[in-house]
């Protein structure tokens, strides 16, 4: 087929402009493309490279001599011209009138009909993902709850969005944080952002933007302060350097050249979790500047308004200061029911129908051993797990400790016979996510973790988490129950732990500590200021042999627990969210995007050659690029990126370590900038079943803004607006028509032309189908 002369488009990169074959080399071509000056070795087949054949009627010109020429037709690399002359391909140069798909169909360089298929489905999704405006936000991992939705929904209306989440603890502020964030990013318009918050929750918030929101932030703590200045010099703006970023807000309070440096940076959008304790610390006025300056910002808080008004006052200046300019004014309207602030949500639990309990379940035994063939609590649990398997009942187990980790999951597995799943630090990412789908998925009764099985993961399916070791820090044990006390749960969260005759143990006696400050009954999410202090209490305790002051702990504790549990007013929410409004917000959602986002990657995938798998499960896929893909990379993708995800948003909750194939998904807007900046599927001529139609015609894909329609006519240019909605529908049963048994004529360019002038006069047409009714 190939020979030297053979001329070729680059299916992929039309900008190259014409090649001209210079070598043939088995099955490789060294292709020469003057019209930029650059030769390159093409694969002569499977890498979707096609001969461009000059159709009767084209124009070209005799490289020779440069006189231009007609083309009357082409067999065995010799093109016969409208003069009655034969000439060699190799002396044939194409005047290329254009690549638009009127200019591809006029040339008769034609698609395959599943291209076009896939680019109607692509124009199909992305329309359906923007229904009802909720598309920018049904791309993250999560379980759509109506009040989350809620607040997001009213938070992005505005321009700019400045918003106060004040939702109770346990609801999902955070969640609701992302959905807003993410939909800025998406939407184009947030380039810049920063979340500033606690270190204890640091880590967190970058599981939950990258994990559940497909969103790249980096922790700018003093190792990444010191490498951007190694690598770019000292005193460069870090928020410069790293668009999208965390800061820890303690890291924010000891070098206060930060939050003036993220001001600067011309950030579009801050998040500022636990915000009204900026308002307790020497930063105030830094961060007022910051949210002051940027042109979007969220404001997170768990402190009620009724507890305190003139610190709510003073969160909402920070926003809208030119709302109410003094606290006085804001209270009178407060205290007479005249007060609605429209930037603020404030979700109750009994709005949303309440959670599960927690259910404490305190194990007495023996004081621990350094040997663990020795210690009562792994006798305890190598007893029980045989039981909960025997159930298929699944137990999260935190271990303080690497090497602790290890030598239990040794003498269980020794006890037992069964594998132990295990979840530490020290285990990459893809290898943590093999231990947890192992563990969901086979008869493992047990997983392993230390504390980095705290951090942002989801065990919700896990029917009961043990504390084989209590930490010496509150917030980290909050964390580790936070896996499985979530929003969504069914259950009631059984949390089991250790206690020992204090007599005969060294440490503090934690399980009693924390039974007294009531963290296994009730959440402590909104307490970390208050829990702050007891870590270094208890690590002085450890050193001194002193014990604890339990009375003064717990004092402070539940001080600031009634402040954060206190009735909230309805004063400023009177516009918020109800449970009435579940049904509605639900119904905006399209039941069957996932399905369509399925049809269209997966069609993408097999129409561009790549490794496409179905792996079961409601929708699990393994995608890669593969040796046979027709192109080398997609937009976005790195070229060795490979997937294991799945188009079900259930499935991708409960299943962490699978990617969600959904709106953001790198390897979605991949496939979806594929088909909208490249050829595929732009021009097509194609056999439609004969009831389908009355008779031949051109159908256009139009677009106008955001909107695509289809417009036909038939052969003899005469409108048929009452021709589109079957031609779509018979798409299904097309099949790819052959130009040489429709005996195409010198004046089918001209004919193409006239009827892509009649049939879309106004707008772009981004494809063209000429079909015939099968005979």
């Amino acid at each position: 087929m190939w020979q030297p002369g053979s001329k070729l488009r680059h299916p992929f990169n039309p900008d190259l402009g014409v090649g001209v074959v210079v070598e043939v080399d088995g099955r490789l071509l060294r292709v020469n493309f003057p019209e930029v000056g650059e030769e390159m070795t093409l694969a002569g087949e499977g890498a979707g490279i096609e001969r461009l054949v000059l159709t009767p009627g084209s124009t070209a010109r005799l490289a020779s001599t440069g006189e231009s020429i007609r083309i009357a037709s082409e067999k065995d690399n010799v093109y016969r011209l409208d003069d009655g002359r034969s000439v060699p391909e190799a002396d044939v140069w194409p005047l290329i009138l254009g690549d638009t798909p009127v200019e591809r169909l006029a040339a008769l360089r034609l698609d395959s009909v599943e291209a076009l298929r896939n680019r109607i489905a692509g124009l199909q999704l992305m329309q359906l993902r923007e229904a009802g405006g909720l598309g920018s936000f049904l791309g993250g991992r999560i379980e759509l709850f109506p009040h989350q939705l809620h607040a997001a929904q009213r938070a992005v209306e505005s321009d700019p969005v400045r918003w106060l989440l004040a939702d109770e603890v346990g609801l999902g502020k955070t969640v609701e944080a992302c959905l807003v964030l993410s939909a800025l990013v998406r939407t184009g318009r947030a380039e810049r952002a920063l979340v500033v918050a606690p270190a204890t929750l640091a880590v967190q918030w970058l599981g939950e933007l990258y994990r559940k929101f497909h969103q790249v932030f980096v922790l700018l703590d003093p190792d990444r302060l010191e490498s951007v200045e190694s690598d770019y010099g000292e005193g460069v703006n870090p928020f410069e350097v790293h668009p999208y970023a965390v800061l820890p807000r303690e890291w924010a309070n000891q070098d206060d050249r930060l939050l003036r440096q993220a001001a600067e940076a011309g950030l579009d959008l801050v998040v500022v979790d636990e915000a009204h304790r900026f308002l307790q610390g020497e930063n105030e006025a830094a961060l007022s500047k910051l949210v002051g300056v940027a042109k979007h910002a969220l404001l997170l808080t768990a402190t009620p308004l009724q507890e305190d008004r003139r610190g709510f006052h003073r969160l909402l200046s920070l926003l809208h200061p030119e709302v109410y300019a003094d606290f006085e004014s804001f209270d009178r309207d407060v205290l007479s029911g005249e007060a609605v602030i429209t930037c603020t949500s404030g979700v109750r639990r009994a709005e949303v129908g309440g959670l599960p309990p927690r259910v404490a379940a305190p194990i007495d035994v023996g004081a621990p051993e350094a040997d663990v063939t020795k210690d009562p609590r792994a006798a305890w649990l190598a007893k029980q797990a045989p039981a909960w398997s025997k159930r298929g009942e699944k137990c999260l187990v935190f271990v303080r400790g690497l090497d602790r980790l290890q030598e239990l999951a040794t003498f269980l597995e020794s006890k037992t016979r069964k594998r132990v799943s295990v979840f530490h630090e020290e285990l990459s990412m893809a290898k943590r996510d093999i231990e947890v789908a192992g563990f969901r998925e086979s008869g493992v009764p047990l997983l392993l973790c230390t504390e980095a099985g705290g951090e942002g993961r989801n065990f919700q399916f896990c029917h009961r988490m043990l504390h084989f070791d209590l930490p010496p820090d509150p917030v980290e044990l909050e964390q580790r129950i936070g896996r499985l006390d979530r929003i969504g749960r069914e259950l009631p969260v059984e949390i089991l732990y250790f206690r020992h005759d204090a007599s005969e143990v060294a440490e503090p006696d934690l399980a009693r500590l924390y039974e007294a400050l009531d963290l296994f009954d009730r959440p402590a999410s909104g307490l970390e200021p208050a829990l702050a202090p007891i870590r270094p209490a208890i690590e002085e305790a450890m050193a001194t042999g002193e014990p604890l002051a339990v009375e003064s702990l717990v004092e402070s504790v539940e001080a600031e627990r009634r402040a954060v549990l206190s009735d909230w007013s309805e004063v400023l929410y009177r516009d918020g969210y109800r449970q009435e409004m579940a049904e509605s917000l639900l119904s905006q959602v399209p039941p069957d995007l996932e399905a369509k986002t399925r049809e269209f990657c997966v069609e993408a995938a097999e129409d561009l050659g790549l490794e496409c798998v179905d792996k079961g499960g409601e929708g699990r896929f393994y995608i890669e690029m593969g040796s046979s893909a027709v192109i080398e990379t997609l937009p976005g993708v790195e070229a060795d990126a490979r997937f294991l995800g799945t188009f079900d948003r259930a499935e991708a909750v409960a299943t962490d370590e699978l990617d969600f194939f959904a709106n953001g998904h790198v390897l979605v807007e991949g496939f979806l900038l594929e088909l909208e900046d490249g050829r595929r599927g732009r021009a097509v001529m194609l056999d439609l079943p004969k009831a389908a139609l009355p008779g031949p015609g051109l159908a256009c894909l139009v677009k106008e803004g955001a909107q695509w329609g289809v417009s036909v006519v038939s052969a003899d240019g005469k409108p048929q607006p009452s021709w589109a909605q079957p031609f779509l529908a018979a798409l299904s049963q097309a099949r790819r028509s052959k130009p040489q048994k429709r005996g195409i004529g010198d004046g089918w360019a001209r004919g193409v032309r006239a009827l892509a002038e009649r049939a879309a006069p106004k707008g772009e047409i981004i494809a063209v189908a000429f079909f015939f009714p099968d005979a």
